[in-house]
């Protein structure tokens, strides 16, 4: 399992959907939810850095990802998704400081990912708001953006949830490249 973090991780920092220290991956079991440790680097992640929390039970959470509480809350209300990835995507962020929902054009986006919600709420990184609020974003599109921060996609292994995120952000630069040569 460890190794699918390191092969995610590396690949949205080598395609710069996230920064030196943003972003976050999970996968989840019956029991718990093993997650990125806070502040790691997706792109040289070790071993140590994934932390293993109780998917039910919260008190247990320190130096978990600051955003545990919305994983937990996607999985707890998305039975279907195994795999939760959280990316600071460029353009899906910047798309949704003026959009409510993003509709891909592009081919491919159209096949997997043809509509992704946008959430808006007061505080967005790790808050109640969002952990209320995903779930049934995530459940009836599998990826959701929240307003000005980020992606959150999920699917049944890191490598779906991963492939959504990167459909979405080529799918976004497409479409802010339709935008300029309007």
């Amino acid at each position: 399992m460890y190794k699918y973090f390191i092969k995610y991780g590396k690949i949205l920092f080598d395609q710069k959907l996230v920064n030196l220290h943003s972003g976050n991956l999970s996968v989840v079991d019956d029991e718990h939810i093993f997650i990125t440790r806070t502040g790691s680097q997706l792109g040289d992640l070790t071993c140590k850095e994934i932390i293993k929390v109780n998917l039910s039970d919260d008190t247990k959470d320190a130096g978990a990802s600051v955003e545990t509480k919305v994983h937990r809350a996607i999985y707890l209300g998305c039975p279907e998704i195994k795999a939760v990835a959280h990316a600071h995507t460029p353009y899906a962020t910047a798309l949704s400081m003026k959009r409510d929902m993003i509709e891909l054009s592009d081919t491919e986006g159209k096949l997997y990912i043809p509509k992704v919600p946008v959430l808006c709420c007061e505080e967005t990184i790790g808050s109640q708001e969002v952990a209320d609020n995903l779930p049934a974003l995530i459940s009836k599109y599998k990826i959701a953006v929240i307003k000005g921060h980020g992606t959150f996609s999920g699917g049944k292994d890191l490598e779906e949830a991963t492939s959504n995120l990167m459909t979405l952000e080529s799918s976004c630069q497409i479409l802010l490249l339709l935008d300029l040569y309007k």
